[in-house]
């Protein structure tokens, strides 16, 4: 049978301690900003015109790397959303008067700890 030297068992408990550590971190430091919801609902069917839609992520957003575009049913961009200064997990598009039809929403986003998301969703205005 084969002993440990005292030092190989210093780094041997130094090492399994370490990994306990990282193994217990909070992982939140390393997640991604994923869309939570949206207003217009994410596939709703509206029938009063929004005069914005919201958009709540899961992260604090890096509002400098945050984009989002609200675009017509044949792709022309109608207006383009920034983060909310108050609410830094929303992001904000401005709308006036969208008349009845189906919108895409577009959005990329960047979370303040660097990580890369984007996505799409639909919603459709009825009178």
């Amino acid at each position: 049978m084969r002993f440990l030297s005292v030092n190989a068992a210093r780094q041997a408990i130094l090492v399994a301690t370490m990994a306990a550590a990282i193994g217990a971190a909070p992982q939140t430091a390393m997640a991604h900003a994923h869309l939570d919801h949206a207003s217009p609902a994410v596939g709703s069917v509206v029938t009063d015109a929004p005069d914005e839609v919201r958009i709540w992520f899961t992260q604090i957003l890096e509002p400098n790397f945050t984009t989002a575009q609200l675009q017509s049913s044949s792709g022309v961009v109608l207006a383009t959303g920034a983060v909310d200064a108050a609410e830094p997990k929303q992001v904000v598009i401005r709308v006036h008067g969208l008349p009845s039809g189906a919108y895409m929403v577009i959005w990329k986003a960047v979370s303040i700890d660097t990580h890369r998301t984007e996505g799409s969703f639909g919603f459709e205005v009825r009178p």
